[in-house]
């Protein structure tokens, strides 16, 4: 064993760029170059965002390395030592392990052995998901404590430290969500579209649209953004002024015209065509208005040579509440993984930023002893009157049982189990449901059977969907690709929901 006081390692966070080896090994020469300033023997960074067992030990100052299988000897400083690879052989002084999960809303699990952590910084596409990787590189004593930490907030590090006492901790990143979402919509920006495209936003003054471009000027500044309001004769007083006000918060340009001429036009054709424009109601009317939003914003974003964001939230992705070819286009999805009631707090923490406000206030629910109230409602304002089917609050906790477990119907048989033992009502969800009238044990389960039923029902819709940033829990981001088709539910839920409904 040697010993650790006398071996000064240098600990590289480096942000990696998916498939760009030669950049990639530009950034290693230059954690190299500020190890051999700071007079380190080794120089330790991970060389991937995909692969745990791409670590990269560079000797520096005279130091000689040699690899045995997953054991490393170095010899530095008169000193000689033994450095596990992913693991704590018996006998190593230490151990260096890649942790190349991407960051998900919740924290990194702390080893239960000493020494490395890698944890690189970046954004990786896989599929439709975006990740983030956040960094946070760490190293850990025998006893399993804290001696180092580079920072987590999505930006490279570096730092020289010694695995006796440790070296500097930075301080946790505070606003993790916003940070997320920022850096990695200017990676996106930057590595998979790379002309510097003005990004058009549908800005209906409603809450998801005027986050989503409060992000994007937060990430690429005003001058990049083009909001894009375009009212119908359902679009009420109070999103149209919350659309121009957020557009001058932001310093953004804003284009405004009313949709009415296109829907006319859309009648009139179906009428050549054979169809009777009173045909034109309820969903198909709904639908119709939103892709003539789609195919205008997609033509603006031609216009200024640029790319439509999408505005959809978890829950109406979840749920299918999109109209495919109208409200479900754009090149990303950046809240596509946060709640209702996740993005009131990030719209508050938006807000706080720069002291001032940005979202309007009347787009955010104030709670009260019994439920809340609400100045603004979310609504699509496709139809007179109409309001968001969602249970806020309820369907969003609902969502995460069911999405970011063992699967829906396990999930599904885990809230029937605690509405059955009293847990459900009790605890803080009770208030929801009872503020919704759902603490019947039919209306229970009709809306979880709803939510449930629309889930499995809008495959088709995600799969088409745009990529999105993956911010859910590990479970959720781990979950395997879409399926379509059928699917019973098991003996299991139908033997609670028996039982349910004999309450």
């Amino acid at each position: 064993m040697g010993n650790l006081a006398k071996l000064k390692v240098a600990v590289g966070q480096p942000e990696l760029l998916q498939g760009s080896p030669r950049r990639n090994e530009a950034v290693q020469d230059r954690m190299m170059a500020l190890a051999v300033e700071a007079g380190a023997d080794l120089l330790v960074l991970p060389g991937s965002l995909s692969d745990e067992t791409a670590i990269h030990l560079i000797a520096l100052n005279d130091t000689r390395i040699d690899v045995a299988g997953t054991v490393v000897i170095v010899e530095a400083a008169g000193e000689s030592y033994q450095i596990g690879l992913g693991s704590q052989p018996q006998g190593c002084d230490f151990s260096v392990f890649v942790d190349v999960q991407p960051w998900a809303l919740g924290q990194h699990q702390r080893p239960s052995w000493p020494g490395i952590v890698l944890r690189p910084v970046g954004m990786r596409n896989v599929d439709k998901k975006v990740f983030a990787y956040d960094g946070g590189t760490a190293v850990f004593s025998n006893e399993g404590h804290l001696l180092a930490r580079l920072r987590d907030d999505f930006e490279e590090d570096f730092a020289l430290v010694t695995l006796d006492r440790g070296g500097p901790v930075a301080e946790p990143c505070k606003d993790k969500v916003l940070a997320a979402l920022v850096k990695t919509i200017r990676r996106f920006d930057s590595q998979v579209l790379g002309w510097e495209p003005r990004w058009v936003v549908g800005l209906s003054g409603g809450l998801d649209s005027s986050i989503a471009a409060a992000l994007l000027v937060l990430a690429l500044g005003p001058q990049r953004v083009v909001g894009c309001h375009l009212p119908s004769r359902y679009s009420s007083d109070a999103t149209m002024a919350n659309a121009r006000y957020i557009a001058e918060a932001l310093g953004i340009d804003l284009k405004s015209g009313s949709i009415e001429d296109l829907v006319q036009a859309t009648g009139r054709a179906v009428e050549q065509l054979g169809y009777p424009a009173s045909g034109l109601q309820g969903l198909v009317a709904e639908n119709m208005q939103a892709r003539v939003r789609g195919q205008l914003l997609c033509t603006c974003a031609a216009l200024e040579d640029g790319v439509v964001v999408n505005n959809g939230n978890r829950v109406e992705a979840a749920f299918g509440y999109a109209t495919l070819y109208g409200d479900a286009v754009g090149a990303l999805a950046p809240i596509a993984d946060l709640t209702k009631t996740q993005l009131f707090d990030l719209a508050r923490t938006i807000n706080g930023e720069p002291g001032c406000e940005i979202i309007p206030e009347n787009l955010l629910p104030r709670e009260t002893p019994d439920g809340y109230e609400w100045a603004t409602m979310p609504s699509a304002e496709l139809a007179e009157g109409q309001r968001d089917p969602m249970k806020w609050f309820y369907h969003d906790w609902l969502l995460g049982q069911l999405l970011d477990g063992q699967g829906i119907d396990a999930g599904a048989c885990a809230v029937l189990g605690h509405y059955l033992d009293g847990s459900l009502l009790a605890g803080p969800l009770g208030k929801w449901i009872r503020f919704y009238g759902l603490d019947t044990p039919r209306e229970f389960l009709a809306d979880l059977e709803w939510v449930v039923q629309s889930i499995r029902g809008a495959a088709f819709k995600r799969i088409q969907s745009p990529p999105y940033i993956a911010l859910a829990s590990m479970a959720s981001i781990l979950s395997p690709p879409e399926e379509q088709g059928p699917c019973e539910p098991s003996e299991r839920f139908m033997e609670l929901r028996a039982r349910v409904l004999k309450r």
